[in-house]
């Protein structure tokens, strides 16, 4: 089954509130969630309003492996501005506080012993490791995390100041990156050495894991559990080419890459164990 679990203020922008699952024809509703026994939490990215997040995600789950008892969850947060990508610097608040109230929403929801995966495109990264940060893998066990096109730094899997611990938690996490990302590749160093200044961070400044993939944290090693996906540079693989769209107006090309990203993640939640962009 399916489900959208809003937590938004508005449908550009906006504050970060507690999660409700939207009311609409082919939706599950809390008392479905709760008898599920595998929910598989879909996260977008950065710069996504609340009618896009909603299309994007409905069109992922859809397409992702059905199964008894497996519920698609779709996640929508406030990580965009009406100034657009000019916001993104301070989105990284907005994606922490969604975390916190992911995490609560699964434990005053989920039913303890309820499998869980995650997939998440660009800054909903972050959102999915600070949520599994908070979770106790006791009550919940983590199957399967897929991040493609991650906007987090290439060494945050690897440090125990960042993400190494939430990895242990995990059966693995799955990276999928592309070098021909132009968001990641120029935007991303420039955003977060700004996101440092304006908020006085300690932490090191880093390239994006989602274009060239994990890399150690000094001497600490990218864990084992960590699985990582090269697209080829000839595939041309830019930002939005990963989680799927309305095919009508875009390039061949670009739907392609959508469907191969799309089977990249279907793949890692099978526990395929060498899933491949294809």
């Amino acid at each position: 089954m399916i489900y959208l679990l809003d937590f938004r203020a508005s449908g550009v922008g906006g504050a970060v509130v507690p999660g409700r699952l939207v009311t609409m024809p082919g939706l599950g509703a809390d008392a479905d969630l709760r008898v599920e026994t595998s929910v598989v939490f879909l996260i977008h990215g950065f710069n996504v309003s609340r009618a896009d997040g909603t299309d994007g995600l409905r069109r992922l789950a859809q397409q992702l492996p059905a199964g008894a008892g497996v519920g698609y969850v779709g996640v929508l947060w406030p990580g965009d501005h009406w100034v657009r990508a000019i916001s993104y610097s301070f989105e990284g608040r907005d994606a922490d506080d969604s975390a916190n109230e992911l995490a609560k929403y699964i434990v005053l929801t989920v039913s303890k012993g309820t499998s869980l995966s995650f997939v998440s495109h660009s800054l909903g990264a972050r959102v999915v490791m600070e949520t599994v940060k908070k979770l106790k893998r006791a009550d919940y066990p983590i199957r399967q995390v897929s991040l493609v096109a991650a906007a987090i730094d290439d060494f945050s899997l690897a440090r125990p100041r960042d993400y190494s611990a939430a990895v242990a938690k995990t059966d693995r996490v799955a990276v999928l990156a592309s070098r021909r990302d132009r968001v990641l590749k120029l935007a991303y160093p420039a955003g977060d050495a700004l996101q440092a200044f304006l908020f006085f961070r300690r932490d090191r400044l880093g390239l994006a894991l989602g274009s060239h993939g994990p890399r150690p944290s000094g001497n600490d090693p990218v864990p084992s559990v960590v699985f990582h996906e090269q697209i080829p540079d000839d595939r041309g693989a830019d930002h939005g080419h990963y989680f799927p769209k309305d095919p009508a107006g875009q390039s061949a090309d670009v739907t392609r890459n959508q469907a191969s990203a799309v089977k990249f993640c279907a793949d890692v939640l099978q526990a395929v164990p060498q899933p491949r962009y294809v």
